[in-house]
C-alpha cells in the first residue's frame, strides 16, 4: 500500500535565510574552485571535496539509519541524484573554473534557471507564470551583458564556458527531478547516500585516468586546503543540505534563484580578493540580474508549501 506522507513546513523566516546564504556561498565557491583548481586537478578537487564529506556523515548515518532505515530503492534514486548534481554538475563546474576567470565561470554557470524552465515545460508541461518568465528573461538579459564584457579577457576559454553550461543544465534536471523521486526520508541517510556514489565514481575516474598517480597532496599550498574545507564545510555539509531542502519544500524555482545573485558576489568577491578585473558595466549587469530574481520571488513562493508526496512504504 501506498503511503501519503506531508512535508513539513518552512518558515518564511528560514526560508529568507537558507536563500540568502544559497546566495552568499554559490558565489564564493567559485574562487574556492579557482584557488583548489589551480593547484590540484579539478577531478581529484571534486573528489576530496566530496569524499571527504562523505567520511563526514557516515558515522551520522549510521546512527540514524537504526530509526529510519531506507529502502533499496530508496538509495538507488539517491544515488543517481548524487551522480547528477554532484558529479555531472558540481564536478563539471570545477573543472570549467579552470578554464575562466572565477567571476566569469560564475556567470556562464548560472544557466541553470534557464535550463530549468526549458526542462520544465519540454519534459513535464509546466508552464511558468508571467512574472516568473519575466524574471527569467530580465535576469539572462543582465547574465548576457556580464557575459559579453567578461569573455574578452586572455583567461577565458571557450570549452571553460562549454563545461559551465553543462554543469548548469545537469543541476537544472537534477532540480526537477529529486522531488519526483523516492528518496530516504532522513535527509542526512539521503545525503550521505549521494555523497558516497558522487566520491566512489569520481575515485574511479581519478583513479583509471592516472590523476591520483601525478598528485602529491604534500604539494598542496594552505590556500587551497582552505579553499578545499570551504568546499567539504560550507558547501557540500551545509550548502548542498540547505539547497535540497528549500528544493523539495519550496519549490525549485526559489531553490536555484542563487544562480542570479551568485555571478554578482563572486564577480565582487574575485576583485576584491583575486583582482580580476569589476568595471561599472559588470556592476550595472548585476543589478539588472537582481531584478530578474526580485521578479521570480513573490510571498506566495516564499510560504510553506506542502504538497503530498508518494513515499512508496507499505
Amino acid at each position: 500500500m501506498i503511503g501519503i506522507e506531508e512535508k513539513p513546513a518552512m518558515h518564511r523566516g528560514l526560508v529568507i535565510l537558507a536563500v540568502g546564504f544559497q546566495w552568499f556561498y554559490n558565489g564564493a565557491n567559485f574562487l574556492a574552485f579557482k584557488v583548489a583548481g589551480n593547484a590540484l586537478h579539478p577531478l581529484m578537487v571534486a573528489t576530496l571535496r566530496f569524499a571527504i564529506a562523505a567520511l563526514i556523515l557516515i558515522p551520522f548515518a549510521s546512527t540514524r539509519w537504526r530509526r529510519s532505515p531506507a529502502l533499496p530503492r530508496e538509495l538507488g534514486h539517491a544515488a543517481f541524484i548524487g551522480v547528477v548534481m554532484l558529479v555531472a554538475s558540481q564536478a563539471m563546474a570545477i573543472w570549467a573554473t579552470h578554464f575562466l576567470p572565477a567571476g566569469v565561470a560564475a556567470v556562464f554557470g548560472s544557466a541553470a534557471p534557464l535550463f530549468l524552465a526549458l526542462f520544465a515545460w519540454g519534459l513535464l508541461h509546466q508552464p511558468l507564470t508571467r512574472r516568473q518568465v519575466a524574471g527569467v528573461a530580465t535576469g539572462f538579459v543582465g547574465l548576457a551583458l556580464m557575459s559579453s564584457t567578461s569573455s574578452s579577457g586572455g583567461d577565458f576559454q571557450v570549452i571553460g564556458a562549454v563545461f559551465a553550461l553543462i554543469a548548469s543544465a545537469a543541476w537544472a534536471a537534477g532540480s526537477l527531478l529529486a522531488p519526483r523521486l523516492v528518496l530516504p526520508r532522513d535527509p542526512v541517510i539521503g545525503l550521505t547516500v549521494q555523497l558516497v556514489a558522487a566520491a566512489i565514481l569520481l575515485g574511479a575516474i581519478v583513479t583509471v585516468s592516472g590523476i591520483t598517480a601525478t598528485t602529491d597532496l604534500s604539494r598542496i599550498p594552505l590556500a587551497a586546503w582552505g579553499a578545499l574545507a570551504f568546499l567539504i564545510v560550507a558547501s557540500t555539509l551545509i550548502g548542498y543540505a540547505v539547497f535540497l531542502l528549500l528544493n523539495a519544500r519550496v519549490s525549485p524555482t526559489l531553490a536555484n534563484t542563487f544562480n542570479y545573485a551568485a555571478p554578482v558576489i563572486a564577480l565582487c568577491l574575485s576583485a576584491l580578493l583575486m583582482h580580476e578585473p569589476l568595471t561599472t558595466l559588470k556592476l550595472v549587469s548585476g543589478g539588472i540580474a537582481l531584478v530578474g530574481v526580485a521578479l521570480m520571488i513573490d510571498r506566495n513562493t516564499l510560504g510553506p508549501k506542502r504538497p503530498p508526496r508518494l513515499n512508496g512504504r507499505a
